[in-house]
């Protein structure tokens, strides 16, 4: 048997050991099943991170910073620019997979390996998108998109000190330059607490909202356990004796990874595995996304679908295509928090842009 079953073949692992080609009809809608349902979960995980556009380039609206204007009786206000605005830009990039088989091998193929090869597919593009959401927030200094229908574009990342500003709750209620790309060097402790900064950094602006979620290596896991301000998950195969302070809220979300604890900062707690040792990820449950994704206008080209087969005797092969690109929307959206360096340096190898 597959060491994994996925959705659309669960109905079919009576006949796992019988032949594709005597049961296409139901290997093919399997295939089709899975695909959707692949689709269905990728859009849950950009919905937490992700806004989809088909732009390549738009004016983000921010909140702007004002107050009433003194008048006396015969006063008449002065109009002010009722929102505030940043340019923002988008990639777009084409990737895909395809497997293969020959005459003989397509054949002797049976529905167990048509599952495991469709795992396959689903996964890559699993990571492709994973990949490219991280190393669009990880981005902390612009680079340039040569779009082949718009020139040069300007990809950003989040709030990184440029001069774009942005409205501020914290002290001053004012509009301020930011930076969400934060760092410190000592290893997580009660004395190097990252979690009441990123916390800080994400609720002082008005246009965030909602529970904040911060997003942790498992290499970290352990440090962040051990935090007094720590509180982990309930677990429903213990009961707690009294006198012991428990987690009894519900985040309400679907998170990729483990939902693990909670910090008293006010901060919900998820490992990770797949992200890179010794970055912290957090954003908000509610708001605008810190991350777009950029797809072509043409419903046919959005999403993860196969596009073509290929029937060349004694060659076959099946492909599959994915159409997107991802850049900084709102730039408050979410902080990146390094742990292990004094400054944040730069993106973690492998994620620094342009990617392919």
């Amino acid at each position: 048997m597959a060491n994994q079953v996925i959705y659309g073949f669960y109905d079919l692992q009576s006949i796992f050991d019988q032949r594709v080609a005597d049961n296409v009809p139901v290997v093919n809608s399997a295939i089709d099943q899975a695909v959707a349902e692949h689709n269905r979960q990728i859009n849950a995980m950009l919905a937490l991170f992700v806004q989809r556009t088909t732009e390549f380039k738009v004016r983000f609206r921010s909140a702007t910073t004002a107050s009433l204007q003194p008048l006396d009786q015969n006063g008449r206000a002065r109009p002010i620019q009722a929102g505030g605005y940043y340019e923002t830009a988008f990639p777009i990039l084409d990737a895909g997979t395809a497997w293969g088989v020959n005459y003989k091998t397509r054949a002797k193929m049976t529905v167990e390996e048509a599952n495991n090869i469709t795992a396959t597919m689903l996964m890559a593009d699993m990571r492709w998108v994973r990949y490219h959401i991280l190393a669009a927030l990880y981005a902390d200094v612009s680079w340039t998109f040569t779009d082949n229908e718009h020139g040069a574009l300007t990809v950003v990342g989040m709030a990184n000190g440029d001069t774009t500003t942005y409205e501020i709750m914290a002290g001053t209620d004012a509009g301020a330059t930011d930076n969400h790309y934060l760092a410190q060097a000592a290893a997580i402790a009660d004395a190097a607490d990252p979690f009441p900064a990123i916390y800080n950094a994400l609720v002082q602006h008005p246009e965030n909202s909602g529970s904040v979620i911060a997003f942790i290596p498992t290499g970290l896991k352990a440090a962040v356990m051990g935090l007094a301000g720590f509180y982990p998950a309930s677990d429903p195969n213990l009961d707690l004796g009294t006198g012991v302070a428990r987690l009894t809220g519900n985040l309400g979300v679907e998170v990729p990874g483990t939902l693990f604890g909670y910090h008293s900062a006010g901060v919900w707690l998820v490992e990770w595995p797949n992200m890179p040792a010794n970055y912290i990820i957090a954003t908000m449950t509610g708001g605008e996304r810190p991350v777009a994704m950029r797809e072509e206008p043409e419903a046919e080209l959005q999403g993860f679908r196969k596009v073509a087969e290929r029937d060349d005797h004694p060659f076959y092969e099946s492909q599959f295509l994915r159409i997107a690109g991802f850049g900084g929307w709102s730039r408050i959206a979410a902080v990146v928090y390094r742990i292990g360096n004094g400054t944040y340096a730069a993106a973690p190898t492998g994620y620094i842009q342009p990617i392919g």
